[in-house]
């Protein structure tokens, strides 16, 4: 049996959860979430997650080494400003070729440093090792208030759904490079940008959960109403498509709408929030996209007055 024969990435995800146990009280959620959240003392959580990038899978020759760097932090920084919370300690591990020039290695972690100085992170360590091509591992700490802890799990039927920025144009520019084209949107996916500042505004307003867009506005939403045990509605019109999306989806003969929910690395924030929030929500950059429904109805999208299953969205074990 192969991973594609079990579901790919999230069918792994959920068989390797099954096998694994806990042993302390103190992991308030797991498997399951954009970061482990652990506890630490009377007022606050440690958050604790982990990502990887991969040559030729993650960056190609298109990337510039600070690129690759500022890439591999920002990515953790995502998964820790959904969880509501703040980044503090990184550890980097890298796999390198025996023949790679030191001035790549200079500038992967010029880049890293970079993006540390901006958010406030310590550097504090990590490993190195012979590899066949470059990989890189953050696995970086963070803390956030008991009372700002926002979950995947949190969504609530009624709730209204809503998406920060744009989203769609990482994944447009991803596609421009392989295809050897120009546009905006290259520069979204080599060097893209997560939302903290917002994620921290938004989980002191009290929302009910949220999740970063790293596969897609609509693997996200998915997973939102897996871990809520809940369904969903979104509204195609209302999807906050990005204009360097829009524009490199026209160089490319795609629709735009295809890279906003099925593309990723966008690392812009979904979440759902009660009705009564929505006044306090208007002064921000976000968009109300659907709303929360009874988890009989899945999770569906409104187009044209048609309504549609929403796929999941990147897959690491698929096409």
């Amino acid at each position: 049996m192969k991973i594609k024969d079990i579901g790919g990435e999230f069918g792994l995800i959920e068989r390797i959860k099954k096998k694994v146990k806990l042993y302390s009280k103190g992991v308030i959620a797991g498997i399951g979430d954009d970061s482990a959240v652990l506890e630490y003392d009377k007022h606050n959580y440690l958050i604790f997650t982990t990502d990887s990038l991969a040559e030729n899978r993650h960056f190609f020759k298109s990337f510039k080494p600070r690129q690759i760097g500022m890439k591999a932090i920002e990515q953790n920084v995502s998964d820790i400003a959904a969880m509501g919370g703040l980044p503090k300690y990184a550890v980097v591990s890298f796999g390198l070729p025996k023949n790679i020039d030191v001035d790549v290695i200079d500038g992967i972690v010029g880049g890293i440093n970079r993006k540390c100085r901006q958010y406030g992170i310590n550097f504090v360590g990590g490993n190195l090792s012979s590899s066949g091509q470059i990989i890189i591992n953050v696995s970086m700490l963070g803390f956030v208030e008991k009372k700002y802890l926002a979950l995947r799990s949190g969504a609530k039927i009624g709730d209204l759904i809503f998406c920060s920025g744009n989203v769609g144009k990482s994944a447009a520019g991803l596609e421009l490079l392989k295809n050897n084209k120009k546009g905006k949107s290259i520069k979204n996916h080599l060097e893209p940008e997560c939302r903290l500042g917002l994620a921290r505004k938004l989980v002191k307003i009290g929302i009910n959960s949220m999740i970063d867009v790293s596969d897609g506005v609509a693997s996200e939403l998915r997973h939102i109403c897996e871990e809520s045990k809940a369904g969903a509605i979104i509204y195609a019109d209302k999807i906050p498509i990005s204009k360097n999306a829009i524009n490199g989806a026209k160089k490319l003969n795609r629709n735009p709408l295809d890279f906003a929910l099925y593309g990723g690395e966008d690392f812009e924030l979904v979440f759902t929030a009660n009705k009564n929030r929505l006044k306090q929500l208007k002064k921000y950059d976000v968009t109300f996209i659907g709303e929360v429904v009874d988890k009989k109805y899945g999770v569906k999208m409104i187009k044209n007055g048609r309504k549609y299953n929403l796929r999941n969205g990147f897959d690491h074990f698929k096409k």
